[in-house]
């Protein structure tokens, strides 16, 4: 695209699809890597493999800082109003922050998992902090998959990042198993920050060529308080929604360690958790464009976007759902017999992650017209009722229990949320 050109606000039903082509690629490449490590590592590497995927994720979503969301509504708006000034600023500010941050969470994890397994007398898990220490090129990367975005380039966005990601991790994972290093928790989890470090790179470059040559001649202004002010709601509200998504492989660890529970959930969550990808990678096409109608106080054009957006992703939950009840316990069976047990979990999760799709981008449509106490404090409520039901019904029903803990919570928020929006809009 023209890197000057104005973002485009008709929205496409082709794009749409293609977005979700690619989210589904990327389920595919992620669930063949997947398969293979639990078919060659054993119960308890897989275990710390799981945990280190989750704990990390967590602490990206809180080292971006909320400022890939915010990415989306601000870079969209200074393309709009041609302000290159604090175009440069935000990007350089964006990209200090992050790494400074992430270089902060890096330390305190390492000191704080040292201090924690030592009281409890536990085995070191390497495989947590060799991966965390990927985490500014995780967090960065994931800044600059929204900047992209957000100049319209959806598609090269999600190519990169849902596809290519992906599939390096998966031919580095074929290679590992053919080499004489032997295949661990640890060279899993190293596998994996070298496909992001060459993720990085090639996203880098691609940034670099979308930004308008007025904008890398410009002398920054930057408004950091704003900034910061307008995107920690963001990355509360994303922080808390990887919580309930995430946490539930930690709760079974700490209730069950070393257990089958630990795998059986991590793999349930990732077969019905991958519809909530949908509203994750679609949001990256209507963010921006939505962005830009809240700013003329489009009303009409606002209703009209989520009415479409809400119909092309029902369809395509309901597909999907009708392939769990049906094919679900022979999905499962692909990464070994032991873990079929975890068929209803699946089915519960992707309940949850159904409602959470549909609904994605209401979070962000609100906090982006300002309700951001209303946001945090309801997303605030799910995750704690989600944390404390997890303990109290893992304890007692395995993955089920705490996979009913993390449906409930979130299809109340994402209702409760959508009804707010709705009667705001009539009042608009």
């Amino acid at each position: 695209m023209n890197k000057n050109s104005p973002l485009d606000l008709r929205p496409n039903n082709f794009r749409s699809l293609l977005m979700f082509v690619f989210a589904l690629t990327n389920y595919a490449l992620m669930y063949a890597t997947n398969i293979l490590l639990a078919r060659s590592l054993s119960i308890n590497d897989f275990d710390d493999y799981s945990v280190a995927l989750s704990v990390v994720t967590m602490l990206s979503t809180l080292a971006t800082l909320g400022l890939e969301k915010y990415a989306l509504r601000a870079v969209a708006l200074f393309r709009d109003r041609q302000d290159w000034s604090k175009f440069r600023g935000f990007w350089l500010f964006s990209l200090r922050s992050i790494s400074s941050f992430s270089l902060l969470l890096l330390a305190l994890l390492t000191i704080g998992l040292e201090a924690i397994l030592a009281i409890h007398q536990e085995d070191y898990h390497i495989a947590i902090i060799v991966y965390a220490a990927f985490l500014p090129v995780l967090s960065i990367t994931l800044f600059l998959v929204e900047f992209i975005a957000a100049h319209g380039a959806h598609l090269l966005a999600m190519a990169i990042y849902r596809l290519f990601l992906p599939l390096i991790y998966l031919l580095l994972v074929i290679a590992l198993l053919f080499s004489p290093l032997p295949l661990s928790a640890l060279t899993a989890v190293l596998c994996f920050g070298c496909a992001w470090v060459l993720t990085l790179i090639v996203i880098w470059s691609v940034s670099q060529k979308l930004i308008p040559v007025e904008a890398k001649q410009s002398v920054p202004h930057q408004h950091k308080k704003k900034w910061l002010r307008r995107s920690l709601p963001l990355v509360f509200s994303s922080l808390m929604m990887t919580v309930m998504t995430s946490s539930g492989v930690v709760i079974l660890e700490l209730l069950f360690p070393s257990g089958m529970a630990v795998g059986t959930y991590a793999i349930a969550a990732q077969t019905g958790g991958f519809i909530s990808l949908i509203g994750t990678s679609t949001n990256r096409y209507y963010l921006p464009m939505m962005v830009v109608m809240i700013e003329h106080r489009d009303k009409k054009a606002i209703q009209r976007l989520m009415s479409q957006r809400t119909w092309a992703l029902g369809g395509m939950i309901l597909i999907l759902l009708t392939i769990l009840i049906v094919s679900g316990q022979n999905i499962l069976g692909l990464f070994g017999a032991h873990f079929g047990a975890g068929y209803n979990t699946v089915l519960i999760i992707a309940a949850g992650a159904s409602i959470s799709a549909l609904f994605a981008d209401t979070p962000y449509c609100l906090q982006f017209m300002g309700f951001h106490r209303t946001v945090v404090s309801l997303t605030a409520l799910a995750t704690v009722s989600m944390v404390v039901l997890g303990f109290l019904l893992g304890a007692k029903y395995g993955t089920v229990g705490v996979a009913l803990a993390y449906m409930m919570p979130v299809v109340l928020l994402f209702i409760t949320l959508r009804i707010v929006a709705i009667l705001h809009f009539r009042r608009f």
